[in-house]
């Protein structure tokens, strides 16, 4: 056998060795992302709610309506996450489609056992309680919360006092 012959095969076989070795990364990576995806799915609980409580425009016998310019209906309840970001472009957790909204508008944020609200630079900024927020602040259960003319009340499950379980306790 040639010097020439032993040097493709010894390369054709690393080739081989190689590829076999990038297959089962490629298959360990895929296997962890689909049970990651059903870890995520299945975590996905509702650890709270945005009610919205005022906005739209009403009808003549007073009612408010739902879609007016992008603003959804009075009581309906968005789920809140870990992290939720609230504004108009589709990336967001909770998406208002209305001018007066930003498309990264404002972010809550649960952390250790608080829910912390933060204006993103928002055109028209974010209101806590009828205040303007200038900073990160600590929110409450029946706070509320102003953006682009909607109004949103937070509501939390009652938590037991080992940490968030996320049931409500009664």
């Amino acid at each position: 056998m040639s010097a020439a012959l032993f040097l493709f095969l010894l390369r054709l076989a690393s080739a081989l060795v190689l590829l076999a070795f990038m297959g089962s990364l490629a298959w360990f990576i895929y296997r962890d992302m689909r049970q990651t995806s059903r870890v995520l799915v299945s975590g996905r609980r509702a650890y709270g709610y945005l009610q919205v409580i005022a906005g739209g425009v009403a009808d003549p016998a007073g009612e408010e309506l739902a879609g007016a310019d992008g603003l959804p209906a009075v009581a309906t309840r968005f789920p809140l996450l870990p992290v939720t970001s609230i504004g108009r472009a589709a990336s967001n957790s909770i998406v208002l489609n209305n001018s007066y909204i930003s498309n990264e508008h404002a972010l809550l944020t649960l952390r250790g056992q608080q829910w912390w609200l933060q204006d993103l630079n928002s055109r028209n900024g974010t209101l806590l309680n009828g205040i303007l927020l200038t900073e990160a602040t600590v929110v409450s259960p029946g706070d509320v919360i102003a953006v682009g003319g909607l109004q949103l009340r937070l509501e939390l499950p009652h938590m037991d006092p080992a940490g968030l379980d996320g049931e409500e306790n009664g």
